[in-house]
């Protein structure tokens, strides 16, 4: 049992004792009665904060927290997107320090071809704007990079991207059509080009699990460039799964944001995860980034 799940029935427990108590001392000719009533009002009083209390046991706390739930290397702590140039440089450093976690040490035959697959457990956890900020991070270290809109169900990676609209060609027409990939890219910046998702299809899950699909990741991944695809949530929708399952070189990214992710699916999701897919984790949200990172990046800090 969870610390805060004891906590939890501690509180009811002595809510309905305070509460039987009084209920003795105010009635004296009906000591029984009384106690019950009294139990019943702590009951009623203790029952909202309690069971709030037992909600939030399975919630995740922080980045520590996901770590040790998912087991997997906490890289980046990334806050959610500002307005202000402090806003701007803790995202800038987050996606650098993704950046570096994700690309092999330089060598004499490093190049671009690394392909990373963004993906959640649940909606809302931050993985859009966790690919996009790394797809724009390897783009300003000179890798030319594709995103990769995966997502067939609710697109988002466009927005984020800051491309107008929702274009109606994309990698559904690269895979159920035979377009060619070069033919459908959307430059975005100097070096990063968008696929976005087109048109959504009914069968999205059977549409990624295809050769066709397949034969257009290998396209992209023979291109030269780096590939961030920007998926599905892994627990509500087969789609991710079926993508996992290609045989293409890959790093994933497993996106959490503490105060909002479960930590029972966290560790679902990453049991979904196949072998050998070199996953990371990143957590999202402001108040969950250590403090002692704002601090040195402020100016005038001392090092």
């Amino acid at each position: 049992m969870s610390r805060r799940l004891l906590t939890a029935l501690l509180l009811a427990l002595a809510l309905v004792l305070v509460g039987a108590a009084v209920g003795l001392l105010l009635v004296d000719d009906r000591p029984w009665w009384s106690a019950v009533a009294g139990g019943g009002v702590g009951a009623l009083v203790a029952g909202p904060p309690a069971f709030v209390l037992g909600r939030r046991t399975t919630r995740l706390t922080g980045g520590a927290h996901a770590q040790a739930v998912s087991g997997l290397p906490l890289v980046a702590h990334v806050p959610p997107p500002g307005s202000d140039a402090a806003d701007a440089r803790r995202a800038d450093e987050a996606f650098r320090m993704l950046r570096a976690a994700l690309v092999p040490a330089p060598g004499p035959d490093d190049a671009p071809g690394l392909v990373v697959v963004v993906t959640s457990a649940a909606p809302g956890e931050g993985k859009t704007t966790v690919a996009a900020g790394l797809a724009r991070a390897l783009a300003r270290a000179g890798r030319p990079v594709v995103a990769v809109e995966t997502d067939l169900r609710r697109p988002a990676l466009s927005g984020a991207l800051g491309v107008p609209g929702n274009p109606a060609r994309g990698l559904t027409a690269a895979i159920v059509g035979g377009v060619p990939v070069a033919d459908l890219l959307i430059e975005v910046e100097a070096g990063l080009r968008l696929l976005p998702a087109g048109e959504l299809p009914p069968n999205a899950p059977e549409l990624l699990g295809s050769p066709d699909a397949a034969r257009v990741l290998r396209e992209l991944s023979a291109s030269g460039v780096d590939v961030v695809l920007d998926t599905a949530p892994l627990l509500p929708v087969a789609d991710t799964r079926e993508l996992l399952a290609h045989p293409i070189g890959r790093r994933t990214v497993l996106v959490s944001r503490p105060g909002v992710s479960d930590s029972d699916e966290l560790r679902a999701a990453v049991a979904l995860l196949p072998d050998g897919s070199g996953a990371v984790l990143a957590v999202s949200g402001r108040a969950h980034a250590p403090r002692s990172y704002d601090a040195y990046l402020r100016d005038g800090a001392r090092v």
